[in-house]
């Protein structure tokens, strides 16, 4: 259980696969320091080795900034830098396990990371794509909390229909509609049991915010930063 520093303010960050650059360039536009920084996932992590010094440049970057970045894992990270010995964590550059439950604040906080990729017979086992992406569902340790920072979300939140471009994946991939549909259900279940009052994802390449039973959802788009606000 790890306790954010309630001095600092708190900032989600939508997908940035492997962007950082661009990340860096909106942090210097937007003179943002001093905070913590939180990302929904789609890092890009695995994609490059962890002996390849990006994470120890990027924990250097951060923490001249003062800034402490984690993150969950999104449907294009390798699962196994999340958990575990391969876990990263740096002084200001932290992976996050799967059902960590962090406080800010009077605030408590949950992760629950992955997602089934729509293009997962496009890519390459071990390389782009890894089999264990998708929702990793626990019941046992799921909390009723104030914030769920997902991936992926519930059926009800937006897109709540697939688009064309899923369509046109499923006719390579007999099981890609029902596997999808089925992790929006797990989603559902997963929600009924944490009650979260807010609520940041990714994975959908879109901004979208809207209350639905009595819950702040808030869709992040790609690079996009927004201060949780309580």
């Amino acid at each position: 259980m790890k306790i954010l520093d309630s001095n600092k303010p708190l900032i989600f960050l939508g997908d940035n696969h492997g962007a950082w650059n661009e990340l860096f360039s909106i942090i210097e536009y937007k003179k943002i320091k001093d905070c913590t920084i939180i990302s929904v996932g789609d890092l890009g992590v695995g994609f490059h080795s962890k002996d390849y010094p990006l994470y120890e440049t990027l924990n250097f970057d951060f923490k001249e900034k003062n800034i402490n970045f984690y993150g969950i894992r999104g449907n294009h990270d390798d699962p196994s830098y999340f958990e575990g010995d391969k876990r990263i964590v740096l002084s200001n550059f932290e992976l996050i396990e799967d059902y960590s439950i962090f406080h800010y604040g009077r605030q408590t906080i949950q992760f629950i990371g992955g997602a089934i990729s729509i293009d997962r017979t496009g890519r390459r086992e071990g390389i782009s794509y890894w089999s264990g992406e998708g929702v990793n569902y626990k019941q046992d340790l799921l909390k009723e909390v104030d914030v769920l920072i997902t991936h992926t979300a519930p059926s009800w939140c937006f897109p709540q229909q697939f688009n064309e471009m899923v369509y046109g994946w499923a006719r390579e991939d007999a099981y890609l509609i029902e596997d999808l549909t089925e992790e929006r259900s797990i989603m559902d279940e997963i929600f009924k049991k944490c009650k979260p009052k807010y609520h940041y994802y990714g994975h959908f390449h879109s901004g979208w915010s809207e209350t639905i039973n009595n819950c702040r959802h808030k869709l992040l788009n790609i690079n996009e930063l927004c201060e949780h606000r309580i």
